[in-house]
């Protein structure tokens, strides 16, 4: 367990005593609760969406492709193993 000492302002003091009037709780239980709920939010701001992580490897924006290749995919491919495979 780790002893702290610190000083508060004025303010932080005053919300410190109302936390304290309207809980009943000690400091110690404040404090773990304060730094247990400012701990998940670092952990979920910290979680990056799949589409951030793809674009951050260099995955997305890497190659260039018709600009209908969702709807013309089956004649691209098709074309693209033709003169890949063509001499077998």
């Amino acid at each position: 367990m780790i002893q702290i000492n610190t000083e508060l302002s004025d303010r932080t003091a005053d919300r410190l005593a109302y936390i304290q009037q309207n809980t009943e709780q000690d400091l110690t239980q404040i404090l773990d609760a304060a730094i247990e709920t400012y701990y998940q939010k670092l952990q979920q701001e910290n979680k990056q969406r799949p589409f951030q992580m793809l674009e951050q490897s260099g995955f997305i924006g890497c190659c260039s492709v018709e600009s209908d290749l969702s709807s013309s995919y089956k004649s691209v491919l098709k074309a693209e193993l033709e003169a890949k495979y063509d001499h077998r």
